[in-house]
């Protein structure tokens, strides 16, 4: 302890000595001048070094003089059997979109004139399909004396379909009926003639089926139907009508095929005779058959295609001692210049089969007993281009010139004006036919067709080629605006029609036809919908058969539904 006390005595006495000797640092120092010299007196020295330009020389590379040999051993390791326990993936089918089998439309439009059709199907089936259709279009006012010249068209039609392995069974029947008036007469005609002493009635009856092989990938392909129509008048005419047709095809190779297209008509038709009241029964009959072969170079849409054979047909109308059993020739060419563009030309001849119901759907005003004769086409030489410049726009140009004999006319009846007969050039008659068609077609929205078509005769016993127009022109239009509004526009141009009225005497050409049409539908949803309809809206009253003329504008309105 006495230690620790002395120790602490000194320490204390030398920190208060030195206080004392400190300079003061508040006062001012300075650094005095002085020279420094520094001397490099030694010199280091090297001794110059040799320079090797020559490369090290490789060591020897000594060879094993020992043999290595390989052997290799293959080694298959035994594995237990795998058996994974996978579970696949199961997706659902998205659903199908809504199918709905039944479609039905109604209407009404000026001249009182109500509409309603209805189709009712089943929906989707693999095995079989069938429908039912109902059709009604009546107008009970026309252009001349109101009731007088109304009509009406009046149908019932069922079809079925029968899907086996590669085959297709099909069969239709229909029952239709057609109410005219004969008011093609003058008027000034007094007292007015009765609506029902005037009227034309037409019932109609067909039945029709066959089958058709579906397989793609088999040589042969062929097509059978069978065809009985049935109709008759107001006036006591009748006919029936058995029409079979075959058409058949076989591949012999990639560019060879043989082919043949056969019919058979079987025809009774039954009339009164107008100026002696007797009941006529004729028998008409027509055969035909024609076999064929093909013959394309490269494939299907190259290079060209040649089909030939002949025509060989037998009918029993006689007239002017014709013969009945002709043989045409029978040949067509197509040279595909491109994928898009074909030219083709060709000859054939055949006999153009008529009947009493063929008549009445051109000209329903018909007076009894008319005379009925098949068209004997001697010859037409045909040829043309046609193809797509793009897949927007489409072409097709031609021209045929053929030889008839029997091309038949009609004229105003000489026993009754207001009814018509059919006249026929029995000599050889000439006809030239230019025509030409351009399409537009983009995808679902837009499509438009024009067509025209310019006639010309050389005739020897017939002065005119009467009431057959020498200039068509046919433009359609159809118009897709956001799946909501669908338009379509139709216009009809005939000219160079030549009215013969047999009971006078006189010859007319009618004015030229335009007929322009529109309709336009608004789809309120996929299953309901409201149309408008516009006929002859230039409200011409045009004369398509001499002394008949058509009715004026026409408007229709009305609704569609589908269930």
């Amino acid at each position: 302890m006495k230690a620790f006390f002395g120790i602490l005595f000194i320490f204390l006495s030398l920190t208060a000595w030195a206080q004392e000797t400190e300079t003061d640092w508040d006062e001012e120092g300075e650094i005095d001048d002085a020279e420094v010299v520094i001397e490099k007196e030694r010199e280091i020295t090297l001794p110059t070094a040799s320079r090797r330009f020559e490369r090290v020389p490789p060591l020897p590379i000594t060879k094993p003089t020992t043999a290595i040999t390989y052997q290799f051993q293959e080694v298959t390791p035994t594995l237990p059997g795998l058996r994974p326990q996978v579970r696949p993936l199961k997706i659902k089918n998205p659903p199908l979109d809504p199918l709905y089998g039944n479609y039905a439309k109604v209407g009404f439009g000026n001249f009182l004139t109500p509409y309603a059709e209805l189709f009712a199907n089943n929906t989707r089936n693999d095995e079989y399909d069938f429908g039912v259709h109902l059709y009604h279009l009546s107008s009970r006012y026309g252009p001349v004396d109101g009731a007088n010249s109304g009509n009406s068209d009046t149908r019932l039609g069922l079809n079925t379909k029968y899907f086996a392995t590669g085959h297709t069974f099909h069969a239709e029947a229909s029952y239709q009926r057609e109410r005219y008036h004969f008011y093609g007469y003058s008027p000034l005609l007094s007292p007015e003639p009765e609506r029902d002493s005037i009227k034309q009635l037409f019932n109609t009856i067909s039945v029709s089926g066959g089958i058709s092989r579906e397989e793609v990938d088999e040589p042969l392909d062929y097509d059978v139907n069978a065809k009985f129509i049935h109709i008759d008048d107001a006036y006591n005419a009748s006919e029936n009508q058995v029409e079979l047709n075959l058409e058949a095809s076989y591949v012999i190779s990639s560019q060879l095929g043989i082919g043949v297209e056969s019919d058979l008509y079987l025809m009774q038709r039954a009339d009164q005779n107008p100026e002696t009241l007797e009941d006529n029964s004729l028998g008409r009959r027509l055969f035909r058959a024609r076999p064929y072969f093909t013959y394309q170079t490269g494939e299907p849409g190259e290079g060209l295609m040649v089909k030939g054979g002949f025509n060989v047909v037998y009918e029993n109308d006689t007239a002017n001692n014709a013969d009945q059993l002709h043989i045409y020739p029978y040949a067509l060419a197509t040279l595909h210049l491109s994928e898009s563009f074909q030219v083709y030309a060709g000859v054939d001849g055949d006999v153009e089969a008529t009947s009493l119901y063929s008549f009445t759907r051109e000209n329903p005003y018909l007076e009894p007993n008319v005379p009925l004769l098949h068209t004997n086409r001697n010859f037409t030489f045909r040829g043309g281009v046609k193809g797509r410049a793009t897949s927007f726009f489409g072409i097709h140009l031609g021209v045929a010139a053929s030889n008839y004999k029997n091309l038949y006319f009609y004229a105003n009846s000489a026993l009754d004006s207001t009814r018509f007969t059919i006249l026929y050039a029995s000599d050889n008659a000439f006809q030239l036919n230019l025509f030409g068609e351009i399409t537009l077609n983009s995808s679902e929205r837009f499509r438009s067709s024009l067509r025209g078509d310019f006639y010309a005769y050389d005739l020897n016993d017939v002065d005119e080629p009467w009431h057959r127009p020498t200039l068509t022109v046919s433009w359609l239009n159809s118009l897709n605006l956001y799946e909501k509004i669908l338009l379509n526009a139709e216009l009809q141009y005939l000219s160079g029609i030549q009215g013969l009225n047999l009971a006078s005497g006189n010859t007319r050409e009618l004015d030229p036809i335009v007929d322009l049409s529109f309709q336009g539908d608004y789809l309120f949803s996929n299953r309901f919908s409201a149309f408008i309809k516009v006929k002859n809206i230039f409200a011409q009253n045009y004369e398509r058969f001499l002394n008949y003329p058509s009715r004026g504008i026409m408007f229709m309105g009305g609704v569609s539904y589908s269930f």
